[in-house]
């Protein structure tokens, strides 16, 4: 019996609305050479990204309880080992939420002996979104712990800062992460052969930047950001809908928002993105016949109130 091959493992981390789906996204789309098998770990009980990956394989396992930590571990363990069965996998592509620290996800590749024989860690690719990763630093932990352990740092959306403020966004990172290659990226794009089986996740180097990392008992801790999921089974008003999302995002500290929507009048689905206070709906594809018509949203943030996000969506349904 031929020993099986070691598949390679990309992890793929970066504060909310950094842009790690469109990343997933343009490597699935354009990465050729790979049968890619893809986790996607949510936050909240619904699993949105999981809707908005663009993949024509059922290889994707998705784990909606949170940030990839001690409580997910065995998920985690089993998510992989679900994709290891499929025999045509040559790559496993990991996108963790974004307030997870990516700490624990290395922890299940290097602790746990049963995944080694058959995966290892590839590389922790970290985007950032440069418009925005100056303040999530100031205010979260978890921002700073994902460029410190990564191997690679797409510093994304670089269209919406002038040189100046990239160059000192680069000594930033630099500051937090010496050893990560950097990359400038508008929507995600990047060469993929300077990103994929490259072999470069060092332990050494991690331990050292981090001696704590293979301490389970030190992850995992992000108590200071909420998540509140909602799904309404009666149609939007589109204009009623943007003029609350507005609002709110003036009033609340939404870092991330996103869902399905049922728009009243169209055929299609829309999908509703928010960073911070900028927020865009789109149409995507038509309503299948069978399908039931509904709207599902999650916002994630600070200090957030449920029953007031409530009412404002419920004054937005036609």
């Amino acid at each position: 019996m031929t020993p099986r091959k070691v598949i390679p493992v990309s992890v793929l981390t970066g504060f909310l609305g950094a842009g790690k789906t469109t990343l997933l996204n343009y490597i699935l789309r354009e990465q050729t050479d790979y049968r890619f098998g893809v986790i996607i770990n949510e936050i909240g009980e619904i699993g949105i990204d999981g809707k908005l990956v663009e993949t024509q394989t059922d290889d994707v396992v998705e784990l909606s309880n949170g940030c990839v930590c001690c409580t997910v571990r065995k998920d985690l363990v089993k998510g992989v080992q679900k994709l290891l069965k499929k025999d045509q996998l040559d790559y496993i592509l990991i996108e963790t939420t974004g307030v997870a620290d990516p700490g624990p996800v290395a922890q299940t590749f290097l602790n746990i002996p049963q995944l080694q024989q058959y995966a290892r860690l590839d590389s922790i690719i970290t985007v950032v979104d440069a418009e925005n990763v100056s303040a999530q630093l100031i205010e979260t932990a978890v921002a700073r712990e994902q460029i410190a352990l990564a191997d690679f740092i797409l510093v994304n959306k670089v269209d919406r800062v002038n040189a100046d403020e990239l160059a000192a966004l680069e000594q930033q990172m630099l500051g937090l992460n010496p050893h990560a290659q950097i990359f400038h990226t508008e929507h995600s794009r990047v060469d993929l052969k300077q990103l994929l089986d490259l072999n470069v996740f060092d332990l050494d180097r991690k331990l050292a930047a981090m001696p704590d990392l293979l301490d389970e008992l030190k992850q995992g801790h992000h108590s200071e950001i909420t998540s509140f999921s909602f799904r309404f089974d009666q149609p939007f008003s589109v204009e009623r809908l943007e003029a609350e999302l507005q609002e709110l995002s003036e009033q609340a500290k939404v870092y991330r928002s996103k869902g399905i929507l049922w728009i009243e009048g169209t055929p299609r689905r829309a999908v509703f993105h928010g960073v911070n206070n900028r927020f865009t709906i789109y149409w995507d594809r038509l309503w299948e016949k069978e399908e039931a018509r509904l709207s599902q949203l999650v916002f994630i943030g600070k200090g957030l109130d449920r029953p007031s996000i409530e009412r404002r969506l419920r004054q937005a349904l036609a």
